[in-house]
């Protein structure tokens, strides 16, 4: 990877593979710590604006899904790979896991809850939901990178 300063920050003009991962408490002061650190990744990197937007709104939905559903999980993994075209993102919790079809039938964006994964859905790029076995739910997402000129 090399880099460049770009307004003072440095920025990487090429990526070639990295990896995050945090262990985060089933919290919801994690949400915004997790979008920190991802922010800072993606600045580093010389993400545009408008793709960093997507990528932290779709993180936060997936950590708060989390927070509110993944009981009587104490903790949740966030890990965030990057290559030169894309960001993957896998939340992963031990709550009861959610039931596939309940991830199937997203809310209407008219739901007052709910409609994170439609959310999530709407901006990333790709998305899968799985059950973990024996219990707990994976989310992966998929953002393709844009770069600022």
């Amino acid at each position: 990877m090399s880099w460049f300063p770009l307004g003072g920050v440095r920025v990487a003009t090429t990526v070639t593979a990295a990896t995050l991962v945090l262990r985060l408490p089933r919290d919801a002061v994690s949400v915004p710590l997790t979008r920190r650190v991802l922010e800072a990744a993606l600045v580093s990197l010389g993400v545009a604006d408008d793709c960093r937007a997507d990528v932290q709104l779709a993180l936060s939905e997936a950590c708060t899904n989390v927070i509110r559903h993944a009981v009587p999980s104490q903790s949740y993994q966030v890990q965030v790979g990057f290559d030169e075209r894309r960001c993957t993102i896998e939340v992963l919790d031990d709550g009861p896991g959610i039931e596939l079809a309940t991830a199937a039938t997203m809310a209407s964006p008219h739901d007052e809850h709910g409609r994170g994964l439609r959310i999530i859905a709407l901006v990333a790029d790709e998305v899968e939901v799985r059950r973990r076995r024996p219990h707990g739910t994976l989310l992966r997402f998929v953002k393709r990178l844009t770069f600022r000129k």
